[in-house]
Parts: structure tokens; sequence; C-alpha cells
């Protein structure tokens, strides 16, 4: 193999790879194998037969494209390890020469991974907030689980605060009705803020059967970028009022939702409250860490792979949360006139952010020398893999090379992290 290499930019390289007939001759035997695995061949069983019949049945030229793509992958991976080459991403491969008979050349263009040089990042340092829970947060979280357990009954009088009602209505923009703005027997409890300001307000004091027309404007930050800071009409009919009693807040009602009286409700609520606080605390704080070690830690040119890839990421990650709204995507795009293509260009500024933190993780723990040991890994597969018991598909997918890749660099994130934590946070 001879290999050529020559270097355009500090954030890429190309290789031009010549590969002698006798150093990929047993790629094309394997390739005349599957080929004639897969046609008859009088005579032969499938996969059987010599590889001077399979060139006279199908033309040596199909055997060489049935090897080129493993011949290609092999030889560029050991270019790449002979010249010590730190790439990221799949190569964009041309192919120069190809005969029979004659060597293989083909040019490998790749990506470089940057060079980093990591600020004194143990000088960075970060102070990590108190965390309180008000009386306040406790009544709330004891109020949502007293109104799950509200007893209802209909109410022939004027709706209030604290009842449920069941609602026709529609929301329209310049007299066209908005995409989801039509319901039929919604129900909504008054004085929960479930939508937008002011809608409940309106239906206070409505009784059975009476409609209702009325303006209101939508938040600027409304996640309908199309209805968002604009005035709407509303049209509203009242179809039903349920008086709600919520249970007593007591000993007794505490035992029946797993606390041993009232006081201990109190106690569990808030330890959860501190928890979920606490988390959310940490989370900031590993951010901020990250941020500014980022910010005065110096890069080589980042290869566009890793913004666009990284870009990808956030939009598919944006996907979910739209459609755990109960969203459609497709419908939010069409909503905003934007494809996806926008989102990505649109996400690459905070993209190349986030691929600097992970360039840092990543030179730290090298710097450090933090590793993983196979026991580590081992143990904390079994533990993923006892989340999902009788689900052979799922279980295949954890062990699999790429998802035990992933889970490698998340361990390894958290070693990380957890020094960063010890060294930076006051």
């Amino acid at each position: 193999m001879q290999i050529q290499k020559i270097q355009p930019k500090l954030s890429e390289i190309e290789l031009t790879i010549e590969v002698q007939p006798a150093e990929y001759q047993s790629y094309l035997e394997k390739a005349a194998v599957r080929i004639s695995g897969n046609i008859k061949i009088a005579g032969f069983r499938p996969g059987k037969a010599p590889y001077a019949i399979v060139k006279q049945k199908v033309g040596e030229m199909d055997i060489y494209q049935e090897a080129l793509e493993n011949i290609i992958s092999h030889f560029y991976g050991q270019a790449v390890e002979q010249e010590q080459l730190n790439t990221v991403g799949q190569p964009k491969i041309d192919v120069e020469k190809l005969a029979p008979g004659n060597p293989i050349s083909f040019k490998a263009t790749a990506a470089l991974m940057p060079r980093v040089t990591l600020a004194d990042w143990r000088s960075v340092k970060v102070k990590q907030a108190e965390v309180k829970v008000e009386p306040a947060e406790i009544n709330r979280v004891i109020d949502d689980i007293r109104k799950l357990q509200a007893k209802e009954t209909l109410a022939d009088r004027p709706a209030k605060k604290g009842d449920r009602v069941e609602i026709d209505f529609t929301v329209s923009l310049d007299k066209v009705v908005i995409e989801g703005g039509q319901e039929k027997k919604y129900p909504l409890v008054l004085g929960d803020g479930l939508m937008v300001p002011g809608f409940e307000e309106q239906l206070e004091g409505l009784v059975k059967d009476q409609e209702k027309e009325f303006q209101l404007k939508f938040p600027a930050a409304y996640q309908n970028k199309m209805i968002a800071g604009r005035l709407c009409d509303f049209k509203v009919k009242l179809l039903s009022v349920y008086d709600r009693q919520l249970p007593e807040l007591n000993d007794d009602w505490a035992k029946t939702v797993g606390a041993a009286g009232a006081e201990d409700l109190r106690s569990k609520i808030r330890k959860n409250i501190e928890d979920e606080k606490t988390f959310q605390e940490e989370q900031r704080v590993e951010i901020e860490m990250l941020e500014r070690i980022s910010q005065q830690s110096q890069f080589t040119e980042i290869p566009e792979v890793l913004i666009n890839n990284e870009a990808h990421r956030m939009v598919h990650e944006f996907e979910d949360s739209i459609a755990n709204q109960g969203i459609i995507f497709a419908d939010y795009l069409k909503n905003l006139k934007k494809e996806e293509k926008d989102l990505v260009e649109e996400f690459k500024p905070k993209a190349l952010d986030r691929v600097k933190t992970s360039l840092v993780i990543k030179e730290i723990a090298e710097a450090e020398k933090i590793g993983l040991t196979a026991e580590e890994i081992k143990q904390e597969t079994e533990r993923i893999l006892s989340q999902v018991p009788g689900q052979p598909e799922a279980e295949n997918n954890i062990r699999s090379e790429g998802y035990q890749q992933y889970l490698r660099t998340v361990m390894r994130n958290r070693k990380v992290s957890k020094l960063l934590k010890t060294v930076c946070v006051n």
C-alpha cells in the first residue's frame, strides 16, 4: 500500500491510497463467494463456485464492485493508523483507478479532530447556590395531590374558580381557525392556569349552554410562533359545570397517599422538592464550569462535520420535546414556514459551543488519565440490562459496539464532571 498525504487545511486531510492486486486479492475471493451465494451456477451449491467460474458467469468487474467497499474500508483504516491520524466522521471517498489486474487507487478526504489548548481549569471557581424549599412550594404540591382526588358533582349554577367545566371552543386569527384551535367537550378546571392567560377568567360567571366571544393576546414566547404575541378571537360555549370538593388535609387522608400522617407527607414532599432543586443546581454548576473552561481554552479549526452532527442531534432533541407537548413536528415546522435544514442552521452556533465542551471534557480526561476498567463497564452494562428484562431487541442494542462506545463516553464524562466539581465548586 502506498500513501500520499496532503493537508489542505488544519481541519482536513487528503489521503491518496494505492493498493496492489496481491494486497486486495483476498477481498475479491470473498466477494466472489458472496456473489455465488446469491445466483444460480449450474453444478455448484450456493457459495461454493470457484473464483474463475464466478468470474466467467458475472464478469470480473462485478466482483471488483462487490469487493470495493470492503477494500476501501480496510485500507483506509490501515492508512489512518499508519499515519497516526485522529480523524472524525466518515471520509469522502473518490475512486481514481479501478481496473481488473491493476492497482486500485482512491482518495479519502477526512476531517481531523481539533487540537485543544486547555485553559488553567483548576483556577476556575463556581459557586453552588444553597437550595431552599419554601412552605408555599410544599402547599402547591399537596394541593395538586388533593385536586387529583377531588369529588365532583354536576352543578346548576354559574361557573366559578375551582370548578371543572366542559366547553366547546374555537380560536381564530384573521377569521381563520388556527391549527389545533377547535375543541369539543373540552375539560378544564378554572384557576389551574393551563390555558392562555385570561381565558379561564372569561368563563367565570357563565351558565350551562351560554356562549361568549372575546379576544386575547397570546404570550410573545408562545410555542406556536404563528400566533405568539398575536391578538386572537375566541368563541366559547359552556356545556356543563362540576362542583369540586377536595379532601381535607389531615392524617387520615395523608395515609391514603402513602404517608404516616400530614407532617410526614410534608416532610416527604420537602425532600422530593429539595432533591429536584439540588439536581437542577448541580446541572447549572456543571454547565457553567464547562462553559467557562471552554471560553478560556483555545481550539484549532473545528471541522464542519462535528458542528453539523451536533446541530442535527439538537434538532432531534428539540423534535422530541415538541412531541412530548403533543405537537406534530412537521406541523410545527409548517407553522413556522421552515424546514428541518433551517433549524439545523439556526442551531449551529449553539452546536459549536457543545462541540467545544465535548472536546474540553475529552482533553481533561486524557490529561488527568481518567479511564474506565472493564469491570466498571461490565457493571454499568448489567445495571442497564436489568431495566429491560425480557426485551431481546433492547438487550442486543445495549450490547452493541455502538451503544458500548456511547456508554464509555457517558461514564468517562461522569468521572470528569466529578473531578471538576471537587476542584472548581465553592
